[in-house]
C-alpha cells in the first residue's frame, strides 16, 4: 500500500513532531511524485484540491501497516472514500477536514488526502511546493 504526501509528512518535516517521527518509522520512501491539483496554505498546514491543470509536488511512500493508515486519518482529520460517499447520498453534513482517496500516479496505486474546506484564492500555493514558513 502506497500513500502520497504533499505537506508536513514528507521527508523534511520527519522530526517536526512525534507523529512525523512515526510516520517515517513505518514508512518506506519510494519516490518524489507529482500531481495535478491547486495547493493552498490553510494555517500552517497544506490543502490540495485535485484537478485541474496545476501540478502539486510530492513524494510516495510504502505503507507498511494499516493500522498507520488509520493513525494518519485521524491526523488528518480525514473520512474514507466510502464513508465521504455515503454521507453525500444521504445528506449527512460532512465535519472532517480531507477525504482519503484512491488514486494511480505513474503507474503506482496510492492514497492521498484531498481537502474539503474552503480555500482562499489569496493563500494559493502556486509553485506546487509545500514549505514551512
Amino acid at each position: 500500500m502506497h500513500i502520497f504526501v504533499y505537506g508536513t509528512l514528507k521527508k523534511a518535516y520527519r522530526d517536526l513532531n512525534t507523529f512525523t517521527s512515526v510516520f517515517h518509522s513505518n514508512t518506506e520512501w519510494i519516490c518524489h511524485a507529482v500531481v495535478k491539483g491547486d495547493m493552498y496554505l490553510k494555517d500552517w498546514y497544506p490543502a490540495l484540491q485535485l484537478g485541474g491543470s496545476n501540478l502539486v509536488f510530492g513524494e510516495i511512500y510504502s505503507i507498511n501497516s494499516p493500522v498507520l493508515l488509520e493513525t494518519i486519518d485521524q491526523y488528518e482529520d480525514a473520512i474514507t472514500q466510502e464513508e465521504y460517499a455515503i454521507k453525500l447520498k444521504h445528506l449527512i453534513p460532512i465535519t472532517s477536514d480531507y477525504v482519503r482517496k484512491h488514486i494511480c500516479i505513474d503507474d503506482v496505486e496510492c492514497w492521498i488526502y484531498e481537502y474539503l474546506g474552503e480555500v482562499s484564492p489569496s493563500m494559493h500555493i502556486k509553485s506546487g511546493v509545500f514549505e514551512m514558513r
